[in-house]
């Protein structure tokens, strides 16, 4: 794996930062990220989901051991560093992402003077060789309905996790009643053949749950017509669940 201060260094190091600002245009963001004095990142998707930014300003970050999963351009990893907390790990898979030739992380990291580590070929199933586990906060945002398996991606996030940690969990819903989610393979969600499981909220609900992760508040729904977005907020917790039989063998520390 290569680390942000190595990656920044061979592309952007030594580069005064009106030379890195002109070069802000030349790139494709999805990030609309603050790099100071007014300069921001044309990001396409903007601010995004509102319902993210408030979970994220209900959370103390001074000191905090964060972990952000799916980074892309970093605007919730930036977020964080800004606001204090220390260390910051930026995690994402650019072999499986659009515009993967892009070094917008990087750039945003050098303009920014960043600390961040950034490690861009990390899948969230295998997070653990980051060799952290006791983090204090995961964001993991916009990335589950991308996974074949998202429930083992939340046991991989708990595993990470102190006890008391928290999790803010975005992505999108359906708007049925029920606990189901429906798989797209053949017929693609939202017209993107990257979208795999989409749940009803009652099912992710469940499956945070099943993680031993208690939800501790949900936020106001957002989105547009199909792309309904869901945020909530939930704590890593160690406790007795009785609706298991047989607790899976990764999370059997977590259960007493």
């Amino acid at each position: 794996m290569t680390d942000m201060p190595e990656l920044a260094s061979m592309v952007f190091s030594g580069r005064p930062r009106a030379q890195l600002l002109d070069m802000v245009p030349k790139f494709r963001w999805v990030h609309a990220i603050d790099l100071g004095d007014g300069a921001e990142t044309p990001g396409v998707w903007g601010k995004g989901n509102p319902s993210i930014t408030e979970a994220l300003a209900d959370i103390d970050w001074r000191n905090k051991k964060v972990l952000d999963v799916g980074c892309w351009d970093g605007m919730y990893s930036f977020y964080a560093e800004a606001r204090g907390a220390f260390p910051v790990y930026a995690t994402d898979l650019i072999t499986q992402r659009d515009f993967s030739g892009q070094p917008t992380f990087q750039l945003a990291h050098a303009i920014r003077n960043s600390r961040i580590l950034y490690y861009p070929n990390v899948s969230v199933y295998n997070v653990e060789v980051l060799g952290i586990r006791d983090f204090d906060v995961v964001i993991f945002s916009g990335v589950y309905y991308h996974l074949k398996d998202p429930v083992r991606a939340l046991t991989a996030l708990r595993r990470v996790m102190k006890e008391g940690a928290i999790i803010i969990v975005e992505g999108a819903v359906l708007e049925d009643v029920g606990c189901f989610a429906k798989f797209y393979y053949k017929d693609h969600f939202c017209g993107d053949k990257s979208n795999w499981w989409v749940p009803t909220v009652n099912c992710l609900r469940q499956w945070v749950e099943c993680s031993f992760l208690r939800i501790v508040r949900e936020y106001e729904r957002w989105g547009h017509m199909e792309n309904q977005r869901h945020t909530l907020a939930a704590r890593a917790v160690v406790q007795n669940d009785p609706l298991y039989s047989k607790v899976p063998e990764e999370l059997e520390e977590y259960h007493v």
